[in-house]
């Protein structure tokens, strides 16, 4: 395929043009630098000619930017959008109003990979689905990811199923994994329930970090956001860049994990995953539960998926 990516320099957004350059894909990188891009143009200048002439002739373009604006993808015509964004609002924006090459979302490592995973654990709409993501805390993610991070702190969501207002990463809970392993995480607003949809299980999401430290760290950050937010644009915390997804079934007790390292890496391994799983596919809205289930990324793209109870 002939694929675009716009933010093909970032943390994201480079494993992503070498892994589809890798496997044979065409890649034209879009953006305003015009030493590390293909294609020169201002993706915040909300789409345009410059724009839609960049990405003619294109089957695929791939949002990796972090820029959350709606007429990239209205106005990608032929090409199918492909974005890796977690803010529930704009998914579903640009899930409403597809351009005719149609979107393809939820991709990455959450949603994404979470989604596959709690699609395949619940067996019907009465079951109860909590998604617990650890996330690296010494891994160095781009501005787009630390600038998503610090939207979360003071902000509130609406859990779509009980109607009940939450603060993120405020309120918190342990959830026990493989082995007996227990850990705490925060609530947080993760798009899965889009991608599930309203007649699925209820979704919970929750965010920990490898460190203890960290995690505390950015439970305070999230009381006090107007302290927090410069704090974490200006300090990297150490530790490892181990990640983590576990989904906990809460009526059956089973439970699905997987780990890995480096977010950024596994998020470009969805992407491209579920890019190529919606090749030929005519849906105006493709998410990658729709097209990945959990044995196609433990057959083909090594992803190692636990089951347990």
């Amino acid at each position: 395929m002939k694929i675009a990516v716009l933010g093909a320099n970032g943390a994201v957004g480079a494993r992503i043009v070498e892994k589809l350059s890798g496997r044979g894909h065409e890649v034209v990188r879009v953006g305003r630098n015009p030493a590390s891009n293909d294609v020169v143009v201002d993706l915040g200048a909300s789409g345009g000619a410059a724009y839609r002439e960049a990405i003619d002739g294109m089957d695929v373009v791939v949002n990796a930017s972090g820029i959350e604006d709606p007429a990239l993808a209205k106005e990608a015509g032929t090409a199918r959008f492909v974005d890796i964004s977690a803010t529930p609002r704009y998914l579903e924006k640009i899930m409403a109003a597809p351009a005719a090459g149609g979107v393809l979302t939820c991709v990455g490592l959450a949603p994404g990979l979470t989604t596959i995973m709690a699609t395949a654990l619940a067996a019907d709409s009465s079951d109860g689905v909590d998604i617990g993501l650890m996330l690296g805390a010494g891994e160095r993610h781009g501005r787009a990811a630390v600038e998503w991070t610090a939207g979360l702190l003071g902000a509130t969501f609406t859990d779509y199923a009980t109607g009940v207002k939450i603060r993120n990463l405020v309120g918190s809970r342990v959830l026990e994994g493989p082995h007996g392993s227990r850990k705490r995480y925060m609530r947080t607003d993760f798009p899965d329930h889009l991608a599930i949809g309203a007649d699925g299980p209820h979704v919970a999401n929750y965010l920990t970090m490898s460190s203890v430290s960290a995690t505390l760290a950015l439970r305070m950050a999230a009381l006090v956001p107007s302290v927090g937010r410069p704090l974490m644009r200006k300090i990297h915390p150490g530790g490892s860049d181990e990640w983590s997804v576990l989904v906990r079934n809460r009526n059956t007790g089973r439970w699905l994990y997987t780990s890995g390292h480096n977010q950024s890496a596994a998020t470009a391994t969805i992407t491209v995953a579920a890019i190529e799983a919606a090749q030929g596919r005519i849906d105006p809205v493709l998410l990658s539960c729709d097209v990945l289930d959990t044995n196609a990324l433990h057959l083909h793209w090594d992803i190692m998926i636990r089951s347990g109870r």
